[in-house]
C-alpha cells in the first residue's frame, strides 16, 4: 500500500461533516414526528435507527388520543435495470453513483410532498436501501390512503422508475385495552412493518410471474391487528 501524499504548506483538508438533525429543508418530519433523529445522508429522510426506536411511542402515543396511524412502505420498481442501464447514458455514472443520485432525487420529492401536503403528524424514513417508509396519524382510512396516492403519485411523476406502495391503517380497536411496556409496542411495531411488507413484495411477486399488477401500485394491506 502506498503512504497517502502529504499536503502542501497552502492546502488544508476539508472540514469534517457534522451530521445534524434535519438540516435540510424541506424535512422530513411533521408534527414533530422524529423530528430529533438524524438525516439520511443521501435521501435527507429520518435514517433508520432513530425512526425504529422512536416510531413504537409515537404510534403509542396517537393510538392513545383515539387517532389511527397508517404505515406505507415503499420499493422502487426494476432500480437494479435503470442502475445497470445508466452507463450508456453517463459512463461516470452508473452502479452505486446512479443509486445514490436515484434516491437523493427520491428524497427531495418525498420531502417537497410532505411540506405541501395534509399531514399533521407525520415521517418519512429510508428502509432497506431502496424503499421508503411514510408514516402519518390520521382520522380514517380514507384519508391515508388519499395521502399514499399523493405521494406515490408525486415519486412516479418525478423519477425514471415507478414506486409501488404497500399500505396500512393501525386502529385503536386493533390495540389491546391493557399493554403494558414498551417491548409490546416495539413487538408490535416489528409485526406491522412486516404485514405491510409482506403485502408489497406478494404483490410483486404476482406481477413477476405474469398476473396483472401494475407498475406504481397502492396494495392495501388486510386489517392490522394484535388484540394478545
Amino acid at each position: 500500500m502506498s503512504t497517502p501524499a502529504k499536503l502542501s504548506s497552502h492546502q488544508t483538508p476539508p472540514a469534517l461533516a457534522i451530521d445534524a438533525p434535519h438540516d435540510r429543508f424541506p424535512p422530513a418530519t411533521v408534527g414533530g414526528w422524529c423530528d430529533d433523529a438524524r438525516d439520511d445522508p443521501i435521501t435527507g429522510l429520518v435514517a433508520w435507527p432513530g425512526f425504529f426506536t422512536r416510531l413504537p411511542r409515537l404510534i403509542a402515543n396517537a393510538i392513545g388520543r383515539g387517532d389511527s396511524v397508517g404505515m406505507a412502505i415503499g420499493d422502487v420498481d426494476n432500480l437494479k435495470e435503470y442502475v445497470e442501464g445508466a452507463k450508456a447514458v453517463d459512463a461516470q455514472s452508473f452502479g452505486h453513483l446512479a443509486g445514490n443520485a436515484f434516491m437523493g432525487r427520491l428524497g427531495t420529492l418525498a420531502r417537497n410532498w410532505l411540506w405541501d401536503s395534509d399531514a399533521t403528524q407525520a415521517c418519512l424514513a429510508t428502509f432497506g436501501g431502496d424503499e421508503i417508509v411514510f408514516v402519518s396519524a390520521a382520522t380514517d382510512e380514507t384519508r391515508f390512503f388519499s395521502q399514499v396516492d399523493g405521494l406515490r403519485n408525486q415519486l412516479c411523476a418525478g423519477l425514471p422508475r415507478t414506486v409501488s406502495f404497500g399500505a396500512g391503517l393501525i386502529t385503536p380497536t386493533a390495540i389491546p385495552e391493557s399493554v403494558i411496556g414498551d417491548h409490546w409496542w416495539r413487538e408490535f411495531l416489528i409485526h406491522v412493518i412486516g404485514a405491510v411488507e409482506h403485502r408489497l413484495f406478494s404483490q410483486k411477486h404476482a406481477r413477476r410471474r405474469g398476473e396483472s399488477v401494475a407498475y406504481g401500485f397502492v396494495a392495501p394491506t388486510p386489517k392490522i391487528s394484535r388484540r394478545r
